[in-house]
């Protein structure tokens, strides 16, 4: 991920994020793939107006903003670089793998934040596992996704929990100082709130790091909003409510309804996201070209013929998201809105 993030700021080759693993300086790293050492380095980001402003916290401009990033360890052996990144730093970007889902190091990661009182945002990794691997339909994937989402907010809950339990217990507290304690956690809630994970709060993306992609519902609202005739904000909401439960659009009426008046409906979320991204990873690895060309200018991409028609499959994807969805402009953009 960090590599698509670096090549956004042209330092390396697009067609090398991923390969080169430009943060992993040394060669041990190297040679064993995998990052032993933070690193951090300096990125231009240049915003673009928000698609949804309620759910900007800060820098809600278009200002060019400089963000400092620190490349740090997923290994459970190596917790202590992450501990001392956190340390330096004022958000946190949490990667889950959408198939093995919450892991110990994701809870170590988590706790580490939340006592450090490190805002994090999550992103949902390797979506692509679930289309390629598990061979998954969109419903299915959708449903995968909404239980991971409240896994990690259960294991962000139980945080809550037990800091509730050691203030009172450090006053020795009858049921009267209880209460006390109760009410000024409310009052102190601000913490609690930024470990609240939803897409309907901004502070949560799915990608596909390996093959460059990632997208929030937002940037789908704002690609096809004037389609539906629908406010890009209003439409966001609507893809994934902020209860999470399911909403429904009805091609006839162009009404969204929160039931499936038909029991067929599909979920907005399955309906204009997931549907479009299997869509274009079924065409691709399938070597349908004819398909594949009227799904490339539908999405109104240039993609150079020799890509589109390149014998290793894996690359003519990469080539088509990687301009669809990049990785950088969601992932940077959720960073710049949502991290202090």
């Amino acid at each position: 991920m960090t590599d698509s993030l670096i090549a956004s700021n042209g330092i390396i080759s697009a067609r090398l994020a991923g390969k080169l693993r430009f943060m992993d300086t040394r060669e041990d790293e190297q040679l064993r793939c995998i990052t032993m050492k933070s690193s951090s380095i300096s990125l231009k980001y240049q915003p673009s107006p928000p698609v949804r402003p309620s759910t900007v916290k800060h820098h809600t401009g278009t200002e060019a903003h400089l963000i400092n990033v620190i490349d740090s360890p997923g290994h459970v052996d190596f917790c202590s670089e992450v501990a001392s990144a956190l340390r330096l730093c004022d958000g946190a970007l949490v990667l889950v793998d959408v198939v093995e889902g919450v892991r110990t190091q994701t809870v170590a990661v988590l706790r580490q934040a939340w006592v450090e009182r490190v805002t994090p945002c999550l992103v949902l990794n390797k979506i692509d596992r679930l289309i390629v691997e598990l061979q998954m339909d969109p419903a299915d994937a959708h449903r995968r996704l909404q239980r991971l989402i409240e896994n990690v907010n259960a294991v962000c809950g139980t945080f809550y929990q037990e800091q509730f339990l050691e203030r009172a217990h450090e006053m020795d507290a009858e049921e009267g100082d209880v209460d006390k304690v109760k009410e000024q956690m409310e009052r102190d809630g601000t913490l609690q709130k930024q470990f609240e994970f939803s897409p309907a709060n901004g502070n949560v993306a799915f990608a596909s790091a390996t093959v460059g992609w990632a997208f929030r519902v937002e940037d789908f609202a704002g690609l096809i909003s004037q389609k539906l005739g629908m406010k890009a904000e209003g439409l966001a909401l609507a893809m994934w409510p902020p209860d999470g439960k399911d909403a429904y659009f009805n091609p006839k009426t162009r009404a969204v309804s929160r039931k499936d008046e038909t029991g067929k409906g599909v979920p907005m979320f399955v309906q204009f996201i997931l549907n479009q991204v299997w869509a274009v990873y079924d065409s691709l690895l399938s070597s349908d070209e004819e398909r594949t060309l009227k799904i490339v200018d539908s999405l109104g991409l240039q993609v150079p013929p020799r890509e589109l028609s390149n014998r290793n499959r894996e690359e003519a994807l990469r080539s088509v998201m990687m301009r669809w969805l990049p990785l950088s402009r969601s992932v940077l953009a959720m960073a710049a809105e949502q991290l202090p």
